[in-house]
């Protein structure tokens, strides 16, 4: 019979306002419909008014109710003051004639069976508790979670009594006290229970409620430790009347999985596995993962046949604490194991590459390259880029051995003379690791560039190099266009293969890793000469050139007047110093040095002839 009474216990008795079911053997009391075992019903509702047991569409071949204290007699005679009538079609009804009450051996679980007896295999059975005083309508477990993840575990005992107002109400774990309430009243419910509503008089709620750390079983104050399966009771003792007892079993795994045992690590993830556990010891594992005290992630494993797991998302170098639990209802108790990951980072590298000349100023490439481990499962969405702030996604990438990715940005340098500074950033377990790499532009121009022009064809230029920077870049035009741009790493160049009598202009940019925006700008014109040109020396050379030209005019002029005064001479005119009475001959083509003189405006108008005779020779010169 203790059997019988658990499993009904577990039972939900279902209650139908609305009668009459169309099929299946039910119970009806006071117009409520019960279709399923384990209802209750106290000796005094019974009394007023019977407890009735239908087979819809049935004839009834004698049916039977049998109680704890053997079969009741129907239409005559009673069990434990039980009496039972025969209703229309397939009906048997029970119930306690007035002023009796049931007697104590009729106190329990009783069945009906319809349309025949209880002795035929074929028969509809249903069955129900009849008893005096107070009885436990139900224990039950609440608000345990399937997510077994969630660590420590709570959940609620809930034991609902009915019946006699008056009792005493207890709940345990083996025999440690966790609730318990003495000298109960229902009429003033001093004892603090939830009062529902129900079919039965007096029910009455009382909830303990549980924490479990895998090792202790706690209520408020109270703490007791336990492993393996978890046997609550709760018991009503009722005041002068038997004593209710219902027990309710949590199922938890007595052992812990074992031997824990690395299998396999890299920088981000550990193999780990264990003996499983038999099916009837385990429902599936959970596995937890702490670095220090901080815990880093909690998986949980179903099946109890699945003995291995591989912990992703892990830092390089870090040490972790491995514990497994096998579970059922709650967890048990724990293996643990430390693994150290290997100290790989989880990017590499980041390196960059000049793909094109660095001649080309803002279409000059540059190829960045971040290396990254195997580990990061989708390059294109865990891996992006930062360029001076600015986010910009991956979209290149390539496997370029078993362990390591490497993802490619490119770039320019616009605006021209500032630095780049490129992050790559991956994601890892919900962490985020970078590796940046910085192109360098130079801050100033070239200084102290001059310019000097070698022959026709040529000029060479020159700077004074800065320790700051890796290289120069030239960029020369003639007439608005752009004829040659070339870079060098020495402090000059020679430009060759230049057009004579052309002005060119001639900018001098600096670069570390990218150009600068600052140049310097010579303007210098070829002449058929060699020159030298350059901010000072050009201009000193124009000075130089001005006073030779003068120079030459002046001797040029003078010798010419004296060439004249000589035939003048020889056809008998004579020109004479006023302040010297003296002849000078001049010879053609000879170098004579002209000192100044005061000269008449006789002499003068001599000049005047020589500077425009016909026979006098002009040498033009341009700068």
């Amino acid at each position: 019979m203790l059997l019988v009474s658990i499993v009904f216990l577990l039972s939900v008795s279902e209650v139908i306002s609305q009668c009459t079911p169309s099929s299946g053997i039910y119970l009806r009391h006071n117009g409520n419909c019960y279709t399923n075992n384990g209802s209750f019903f106290s000796d005094g509702s019974i009394r007023p008014t019977p407890l009735e047991c239908v087979l819809p569409g049935a004839t009834l071949n004698g049916g039977q109710w049998i109680g704890p204290n053997g079969v009741v007699p129907c239409d005559g005679g009673n069990n434990q003051n039980v009496e039972c009538t025969t209703g229309s079609g397939a009906s048997l009804n029970v119930f306690v004639n007035p002023p009796s009450f049931l007697g104590a051996d009729g106190d329990g679980w009783y069945k009906c069976c319809l349309p025949t007896n209880c002795s035929d295999p074929n028969t509809n059975i249903i069955f129900t508790n009849i008893f005096i005083y107070t009885q436990v309508e139900s224990f039950t477990v609440a608000d345990l979670s399937t997510d077994m993840t969630v660590y420590p575990q709570e959940y609620r005992l809930n034991c609902v009594k009915i019946g006699y107002h008056q009792y005493d109400i207890r709940m345990s774990i083996d025999s440690s006290a966790l609730a318990n309430y003495t000298n109960c009243n229902d009429y003033n419910n001093n004892c603090g229970g939830t009062v529902l509503s129900g079919s039965v008089s007096n029910t009455v709620k009382y909830t303990v409620n549980i924490t479990w750390d895998g090792m202790n079983v706690s209520s408020g104050s109270i703490s007791r430790s336990t492993t393996g399966d978890q046997m609550y009771q709760c018991v009503v003792d009722n005041t002068g009347g038997v004593d209710r007892t219902r027990t309710l079993t949590i199922e938890v795994p007595g052992t812990a999985p074992s031997p824990l045992t690395e299998i396999n690590k890299t920088a981000t993830t550990i193999t780990v596995s264990w003996t499983p556990l038999d099916s009837s010891d385990g429902d599936g594992y959970v596995v937890n993962v702490t670095s220090d005290t901080d815990t880093v992630q909690t998986v949980q494993v179903k099946g109890s046949s699945n003995n291995t797991i591989t912990l992703n998302g892990l830092r390089g170098g870090t040490t972790y604490n491995i514990t497994v639990r096998a579970y059922q209802q709650l967890l048990g108790p724990a293996s643990t194991i430390s693994v150290q990951t290997f100290d790989i980072p989880v990017i590499n590298s980041i390196n960059w590459t000049l793909v094109s000349s660095i001649t080309q100023f803002n279409n000059t490439q540059y190829r960045i390259d971040c290396l990254t481990i195997i580990d990061i499962n989708n390059p294109s969405t865990d891996v992006y880029w930062l360029v001076n702030g600015v986010m910009k996604s991956n979209s290149m990438y390539t496997l370029i051995d078993v362990l390591t990715y490497n993802n490619t940005l490119l770039v320019y340098p616009d605006p021209l003379g500032v630095s780049v500074n490129v992050s790559c950033i991956a994601t890892l377990g919900g962490v985020n690791y970078s590796q940046s790499v910085i192109l360098h532009a130079p801050s100033d121009p070239p200084n102290n560039v001059r310019g000097f022009i070698l022959n026709a064809t040529s000029i060479k230029v020159n700077w004074t190099t800065s320790s700051e920077t890796n290289g120069y870049v030239i960029v020369y035009t003639t007439g608005g266009v752009t004829r040659n741009v070339v870079s060098t790493s020495e402090d000059e160049i020679v430009l060759t293969d230049l057009s004579p009598m052309s002005i060119y202009t001639i900018s001098v940019y600096s670069y570390i890793d990218l150009p600068s925006i600052d140049y310097v700008t010579l303007v210098i014109q070829k002449y058929n000469d060699s020159s030298i040109h350059s901010d000072s020396v050009i201009a000193l050379g124009v000075s130089v050139g001005v006073l030779l030209i003068l120079l030459t005019v002046s001797v040029t002029i003078n010798i010419c007047c004296f060439i004249r005064n000589k035939v003048h001479f020889a056809t008998g005119a004579t020109i004479k110093d006023p302040k010297a009475d003296k002849d000078i001959a001049l010879q053609v083509c000879q170098t004579y040095q002209i000192h100044k003189t005061e000269v008449g405006e006789e002499i003068e108008v001599v000049y005047d002839e020589c500077h425009a005779s016909p026979d006098a020779t002009h040498t033009y010169y341009e700068l």
